[in-house]
This record gives C-alpha cells, sequence and structure tokens, in this order.
C-alpha cells in the first residue's frame, strides 16, 4: 500500500515539474539592449493612458511582407487603448520614397486600408517592383485609382510634409531596418520572428502601462 502511494506522490511531482518547464518555456523573456532597446531622450507617446504603437515598414521589404498578416491579426485584439501608427522608411532610395510616398498620398485618397495588402501582394508575390512612376501609376490604375488624384495627391503640401515627419522620426529613434516598432516613444523593438516579435510589441505594452500607471501612485 505505501509502495503505491510513493509511486503515485512521485508520479503527480513528475507531472507537476513537466508542467512546469512548459510553462517556464511558453513564457517569453524579453531583455533591454537584446531584444528592446531604450530611447534616449524619450520621445512624445500615446496621450493620457493611451499607448501608442508606431510600425516602420517598407513595402519592398519581404520582412514587412511576412509581418503584415501577423499585424493584422493583433490589430483585431489589440487593446483599446493602444494606438497603432504606420510609418513608411524614408531611407535614401528613390523606389523608397516612393513608396513612401504612396503611402501617404494614398492614405490622403481614403485609400491606404484597401491598397496596402495589394501592394505588398504585387511586389512580393506578383514579383512587380513598382520602383518608378510609370509603374506605379499602371499598377494603381489597374486597381480602380484616379491617376489624376493620385498625381495631385503625390505633389500636395500634406504628403511633402508627412514625408518630411517620416524621415525626421526615423532619424530620432535610430530607425536602420524594418520593420521596427517604437512603443509610445519610450522603446525600440525589431529583427525578430513574427510571433516573437507581437510578443515583445506586447510585452513592451504592458511595460509602458505598468510604467505610467506607477508615475500615479
Amino acid at each position: 500500500m505505501k509502495k503505491i502511494t510513493l509511486i503515485r506522490v512521485l508520479s503527480l511531482l513528475s507531472l507537476l515539474c513537466v508542467g512546469f518547464t512548459a510553462s517556464a518555456q511558453t513564457a517569453p523573456k524579453f531583455e533591454e539592449d537584446l531584444h528592446y532597446f531604450s530611447i534616449i531622450p524619450e520621445q512624445p507617446g500615446g496621450e493620457g493612458d493611451k499607448v501608442q504603437v508606431v510600425e516602420f515598414f517598407m513595402y519592398s521589404c519581404p520582412h514587412c511582407d511576412n509581418m503584415e498578416p501577423h499585424i493584422e491579426a493583433w490589430l483585431e485584439k489589440k487593446p483599446d487603448n493602444v494606438e497603432f501608427v504606420r510609418i513608411p522608411a524614408m531611407f535614401n532610395r528613390p523606389d523608397i520614397v516612393l513608396h513612401a510616398k504612396t503611402f501617404y498620398a494614398l492614405t490622403l485618397m481614403g485609400l491606404e486600408d484597401e491598397l496596402t495588402p495589394a501592394l505588398f501582394s504585387a511586389i512580393h508575390d506578383k514579383n512587380q517592383r513598382l520602383s518608378d512612376s510609370a509603374q506605379m501609376e499602371a499598377f494603381l490604375a489597374g486597381q480602380g485609382v484616379d491617376i489624376e488624384a493620385y498625381r495631385k495627391a503625390m505633389k500636395s503640401f500634406a504628403v511633402q510634409t508627412q514625408s518630411r515627419r517620416a524621415e525626421v522620426l526615423a532619424d530620432r529613434f535610430d530607425i536602420r531596418t524594418v520593420p521596427a516598432f517604437v512603443i509610445d516613444g519610450k522603446y525600440r523593438t525589431g529583427g525578430l520572428e513574427p510571433a516573437s516579435q507581437i510578443q515583445a510589441i506586447n510585452y513592451l505594452i504592458d511595460k509602458v502601462v505598468a510604467e505610467k500607471q506607477a508615475k500615479t501612485q
């Protein structure tokens, strides 16, 4: 009888150890200066209890393309206090600048949400480089976009101002590769596998919320 009881106890302990190990393995651990970096000096983030998440991206970046479905899924579940903002990278290359200004032109026209998936697909699935104005306009025309309105938007003061601001912010946050994410102007993360990247974003959101709450106590 004692022998049976001992076996049961040992079996239970074994199961507990296995459960603890599995839990430890699934709990993400993120280290500063490895998985994320502090932004010095801190920059403005979300107002009040809002937490701002900024994604720096490029349409032509394969890693951004891989990240896109994970971002879309995350957006459906993100907390209400999280504001998500996309900023196109403005690296000094004509096709990248064209894509960035196109993002802002389509945003001004109310078409960005509709056409961003199509742009990613055209570049990465259909091997359309869209690297100059003629290629971009031909593609957009095929999507039903009013090209005269697009050209007007591309030359607008709003698009020029937003493009310049994107360049300034990328420099301020030391964005050198994409996709990169800035959490509330305090932390930058990037370069992780998509699922881990989402976990890191959530971890930093929780960190920012805790820091904001600590300041009010």
